[in-house]
């Protein structure tokens, strides 16, 4: 799947090179926009450092997977829409494990910005292959240094690039069997999992096998690597991927698939003011980032709700139509999770016995194939028993969370295999595990969030 893409540099192509062109340092130009061009004497003035930093956004581009080439894709549109100029009070970083090879590979973290009419690029920190970037003490290292040399005064933006899976604990998601079959009902399945939740090692690869005419989704997070003549990949858990978060967000970005679930935003609520992220997958391609440049940089606050606005318009009239015309998008005001978190308690307790009586054929789904581990919030709140009053409690608390949610009519629905796709008739703007039709390994696991701890949804002995 991997293609030589054109790269921020023009004719330069290729990540590899593209970095050994770079001089480590934030304050002088890159090398090759030093050197002189053509028969000019023209030396460029050397850039300015701001004097002060209002919003720093780091693009953090876990892709040594098979979304290589559309992760280059997406920061050479980002960087060709909008840059700021070296000196502007609004930065670009973008930490970069970017490599279709299962071979480990470098990463780099990069400071993108305009010079002299040009976009140049400075590597900041070069990184060992041996450091996968789906890893909580990577994304820590590379968050620790941002915080350290770029103090922004107005706040920090995080977007992540790559595969996810939600809530759901590594590897399960690519073999659900496996991890099911292991742990299975013993007493002992409980510390099995916590265990897991730490573990800095691999996982067994799987690779998901779908229709070949349906568009390319993020579907499993990872690096995806070869050793010892097997398949493997490293990914983070959720709990891990909070705690490496070392200081506080203005917001955080998911540009893949999954992470549109309460459990997800719940976990994150203390570490970011807002959350943009997808209940359902995200295509290969991602967001629009030609205009998300502009939206996130080019003014005094990040517009994310233009983001959002620019992601759904884009695919809901995508010119190729049919599967291509698959979107959900939901921006989320953590200020008001805990308002959440109490009502679906009350429902949660209230009608226990509903919820566990579920036909889970009756509730919105979030997935596609037999990968079900990602309902509708509201839906399954109205199928568990409870009464108007509760729902419209629950409805109210939603609309106070979210600031912006928007869904196309259907999602890689094809009209002839029911199973690639699904029609979306009910849309809350969150996902959520559904325990009647999951595992005693996912409740295990479920036990752990903090979502759970509040609401009680999956309690012991499920």
């Amino acid at each position: 799947m991997e293609k030589t893409g054109r790269t921020c540099w023009g004719k330069m192509k290729g990540t590899a090179r593209m970095m050994t062109r770079t001089i480590p340092s934030l304050f002088l130009l890159s090398l090759a926009m030093l050197l002189p061009s053509s028969c000019s004497k023209d030396t460029p003035e050397a850039p300015k450092f701001p004097d002060s930093i209002n919003n720093v956004l780091l693009i953090y581009a876990a892709g040594q997977n098979s979304l290589a080439y559309d992760i280059r894709t997406n920061i050479n549109d980002f960087c060709n829409g909008y840059l700021p100029q070296g000196n502007d009070s609004n930065i670009l970083l973008a930490y970069e494990k970017i490599e279709n090879s299962r071979t480990p590979a470098a990463s780099y973290l990069i400071r993108y910005y305009m010079h002299s009419g040009k976009i140049a690029a400075d590597t900041l920190l070069r990184l060992s292959p041996d450091k996968p970037a789906a890893a909580g003490s990577t994304l820590n290292e590379v968050l620790s240094y941002v915080k350290d040399n770029f103090p922004a005064n107005g706040g920090y933006g995080l977007l992540v690039s790559s595969h996810a899976t939600g809530w759901l604990p590594k590897g399960y998601y690519g073999n659900s069997g496996y991890y099911d079959n292991l742990y299975g009902d013993s007493g002992t399945y409980v510390q099995r999992s916590r265990d897991m939740q730490t573990d800095q090692g691999p996982v067994p690869y799987i690779e998901t096998e779908r229709p070949s005419y349906l568009p390319p989704v993020k579907s499993i997070g990872q690096d995806r690597l070869t050793q010892n003549g097997t398949s493997v990949s490293y990914e983070m858990n959720l709990t891990e991927f909070s705690e490496a978060i070392p200081m506080h967000l203005d917001y955080i970005f998911f540009d893949c698939c999954l992470m549109g679930g309460i459990e997800t935003a719940y976990q994150l609520r203390n570490k970011c003011d807002r959350i943009i992220f997808s209940p359902a997958e995200v295509l290969s391609t991602g967001f629009n980032y030609s205009s998300m440049s502009a939206r996130l940089l080019g003014g005094s606050t990040p517009d994310l709700e233009g983001v959002c606005r620019d992601y759904y318009e884009f695919y809901a009239s995508h010119p190729s139509g049919g599967a291509w015309r698959s979107a959900t998008v939901t921006l989320v005001d953590c200020g008001n999770l805990e308002q959440v978190a109490e009502t679906c308690r009350d429902i949660f307790q209230n009608h226990k016995e509903g919820i566990n009586a579920i036909v889970p054929d009756e509730i919105q789904q979030y997935y596609t194939e037999n990968y079900h581990w990602f309902y509708d919030l509201y839906d399954i709140a109205a199928h568990s028993g409870a009464g108007q009053d509760e729902l419209s409690a629950l409805e109210n608390v939603l609309n106070a969370c979210i600031i912006y949610k928007a869904h196309t009519d259907t999602f890689l629905f094809d009209g002839y295999n029911p199973e690639s796709g699904f029609v979306i008739e009910t849309y809350s703007g969150f996902s959520m595990y559904l325990p009647c039709n999951g595992s005693a390994y996912l409740d295990a696991n479920y036990r752990e969030l903090d979502w759970n701890t509040a609401t009680g949804l999956v309690q012991p002995g499920n």
